[in-house]
């Protein structure tokens, strides 16, 4: 284990035994993955304490982790950021956006997931640093912006689900990852061992771990996805499954 590695158990460990001691409820900043499976790799040393993660909607995939009750609400904004004049705007992505927001010198972890759609962004982030956001964005790359509290993500903007059917060799990770996204089974085994693969927020090194129904598995640079169940099998023992992939 790093020192990073340590440094950040020390900090959950910290933050539950606060929210225990003091009958509080304590936060931590947005978690990108390797981080929550790092959390669940010590989640039984603070069982003692209730907890629960959250990254201000359903599909986000950085999240915040409540200790304490969990009555009390998140501490998470959703800030609208559009074009002042979108016909004149540059093509943004993703990465202009976060970009511009870590040029204003805002940190990472008060930045959970930027969801954008036709040049325009929905960023949640930490409330401690919205006013700062509001008052400080006013442009991106050439492009000047407005931004606005958003009271949630509309349906046009959100992540979209697709329903796919699939025939794979095995209930294997790898057979099921290497068929969704199209990759040969030592492609999908390399991204296993270069710990790109995790289940249900966990960092997963295993090639043949069995998929469940309603696992959520996410491979970084191909996509997330939520394995459905099997279906049928061939006489060639061949598996028909169905498998809910984020768009």
């Amino acid at each position: 284990m790093n020192n990073e590695e340590e440094q950040l158990k020390k900090r959950f460990l910290e933050l539950a035994e606060k929210a225990y001691s003091r009958n509080i409820c304590t936060f931590t900043g947005f978690l990108g993955l390797m981080e929550m499976s790092i959390f669940y790799e010590i989640s039984k040393d603070v069982s003692y304490a209730e907890f629960n993660l959250s990254g201000g909607a359903d599909f986000c995939e950085r999240k915040v982790i409540r200790f304490g009750s969990l009555d009390t609400p998140y501490p998470i904004d959703c800030i609208h950021i559009t074009p002042t004049l979108k016909k004149f705007s540059d093509a943004l992505s993703h990465r202009d956006f976060l970009g511009a927001l870590i040029h204003l010198g805002i940190k990472r972890d008060v930045i959970g997931d930027i969801i954008v759609n036709d040049n325009e962004a929905f960023v949640f982030c930490l409330n401690s640093i919205t006013d700062f956001i509001l008052q400080n964005l006013s442009r991106i790359k050439h492009t000047s912006v407005k931004c606005q509290i958003a009271a949630k993500v509309p349906d046009e903007s959100c992540i979209h689900i697709v329903q796919c059917e699939l025939n794979v060799a095995s209930l294997r990770l790898d057979a099921v990852i290497g068929e969704i996204y199209k990759l040969s089974r030592s492609q999908a085994q390399l991204a296993i061992r270069e710990r790109r693969v995790f289940v249900n927020g966990r960092l997963t090194e295993n090639n043949s771990y069995t998929v469940k129904p309603d696992d959520v598995i996410t491979v970084r640079g191909f996509g997330r996805f939520i394995f459905g169940d099997m279906i049928r099998s061939t006489k060639k023992g061949r598996l028909f499954i169905t498998a809910l992939l984020y768009q």
